[in-house]
């Protein structure tokens, strides 16, 4: 059972970069959705209170304000297609998240699609205010924001149906993606069909969600993953996988401590293997580097193995000194995390057990290794990766690129897992990618640039769990 809009005021948009809901007309709409006619492409505003201040969602752990926006787009074929604003790395969210939309809209599971969407302030997470994928909160913090959308949607085109054919929204529902019309002369219009038409109205102010979970049809029940196909037949492209015209691939040195630089360097052997074009001395976490420009990963990792480097390393803390460190901090009080029982009574018991438990970082070891392809240009610049953390990885980009933040676009693709690798403070993967871009660059090497991690790379160096 649906609840039906009971207002018509004007819709709210959130527009990328802003974070600030302002009323829009629908030239504005337009101009923001980047939409030029044929589909439904919704910005979905939710209840406001008075004065202009956004209500908070339930889920909600801060004072941040819910953000009021996220996509839908309903095609002329009767397609569905939900804009997804975390990563999906294998967890699920493509087909888990869209459920929470289709089942809104009563739409056709068969006809609903999913995609990334681009990195902006209106597709942060509902409850951390930032657009990021960890967790394990997707569904939790998005619950109610996603199926919102979908019930809204489903309003627009109930309204659509309705005024092209002068019965009251009452008379009307919906199943299968089609409006259907109850009594009267039990007319059907599909949703591609009334899709155009419910553009143009007024977003509502509110949508009712089915209150009873028994009326679920989508949500709950056994339901075919929308990325399977794809990664089935090796259509998916994965971070790794971008290909562009006159891409270059770049491997790279790190030194094997944090703060460690190039001291001495003999290039001669790399530069001399077929495909490679370039070695350009390059900044990486905490020290400097070397990338090894290449039409290809192989050269450039051959190249890479061909340099003869000697590194001037900082004097640092080694592991035993980390494990002998900790050892004393877990004699030391500590914060209480919670108060229960009576702590005099264990100091008294006659029987206490103790151990200790050491466990040394752990890489998290994803599927794919990390890899993140640069198009920079004078005036901007466009990413590829599998990013788990947008928001940090948009701003330290276009940082590194010397780039407003609008002039910076991420596009994030599938992941081979991430378990939080591709979602760190520093964004090093992203950051060092843009470093290595601005070196060819200033080289005159033209066309973009992937870097890739080899497995050893990311095992040996970079941020553990």
């Amino acid at each position: 059972m649906h609840s039906l809009m009971t207002d018509d005021e004007p819709g709210l948009l959130a527009l990328p970069g802003t974070g600030s809901p302002r009323k829009l007309t629908r030239r504005d709409f337009l101009r923001a959705t980047g939409m030029a006619g044929g589909g439904l492409m919704l910005a979905i505003g939710l209840p406001f209170e008075g004065g202009g201040r956004p209500v908070r969602a339930q889920q909600a752990q801060t004072k941040a304000p819910y953000p009021p926006a996220a996509f839908v787009r309903i095609g002329a074929d009767d397609s569905v297609t939900v804009t997804i604003n975390r990563l999906e790395f294998g967890q699920g969210v493509f087909t888990s998240m869209a459920m929470l939309v289709a089942e809104e809209l009563d739409a056709d599971w068969n006809k609903v699609r999913a995609q990334h969407a681009p990195a902006a302030a209106i597709y942060a997470n509902p409850k951390l205010g930032i657009q990021t994928t960890g967790g394990s909160d997707s569904i939790a913090s998005s619950w109610t924001q996603y199926r919102t959308i979908g019930a809204t949607a489903r309003l627009m085109l109930i309204e659509a149906a309705a005024q092209q054919w002068g019965v009251g929204r009452d008379r009307l529902d919906t199943r299968g993606s089609q409006v259907i019309e109850i009594g009267g002369q039990k007319r059907r219009a599909s949703y591609g069909s009334l899709a155009e038409a419910a553009m143009k109205l007024p977003v509502p102010a509110r949508a009712g969600v089915k209150a009873d979970p028994r009326d679920f049809e989508i949500i709950g029940k056994p339901t075919r993953r929308l990325d399977s196909r794809e990664k089935v037949s090796g259509a998916a492209e994965f971070s790794i996988d971008k290909k562009l015209p006159g891409l270059q691939v770049a491997v790279v040195a790190r030194p094997p401590v944090f703060g460690g630089k190039v001291a001495k360097l003999d290039d001669s052997k790399a530069k001399a293997v077929r495909g490679v074009k370039a070695v350009l001395l390059v900044q990486v976490e905490r020290g400097s580097g070397l990338a090894v420009i290449a039409d290809g990963y192989w050269p450039a990792l051959k190249g890479r193995e061909a340099l003869d480097i000697e590194w001037e390393l900082p004097g640092g803390v080694t592991s035993g000194d980390q494990l002998a460190q900790y050892r004393q901090l877990a004699l030391e009080p500590g914060l209480p995390a919670r108060r229960d029982g009576d702590p005099g009574a264990l100091a008294a018991a006659a029987k206490k057990i103790e151990a200790e438990f050491a466990f040394p970082y752990l890489a998290h070891a994803a599927m794919e290794p990390l890899s993140c392809t640069v198009n920079l240009q004078a005036d901007r610049m466009t990413v590829w990766c599998g990013s788990q953390f947008q928001t940090g990885d948009q701003v330290l980009a276009a940082a590194a690129a010397e780039l407003k933040l609008e002039q910076v676009e991420i596009v994030t693709t599938y992941a081979g897992g991430a378990f939080g690798r591709r979602a760190n403070p520093t964004a090093d993967y992203v950051v060092e990618a843009v470093r290595v871009a601005r070196e060819m660059k200033k080289a005159s090497i033209d066309g973009p640039v992937k870097v890739i991690w080899s497995r050893e790379d990311d095992m040996k160096g970079g941020y553990y769990r």
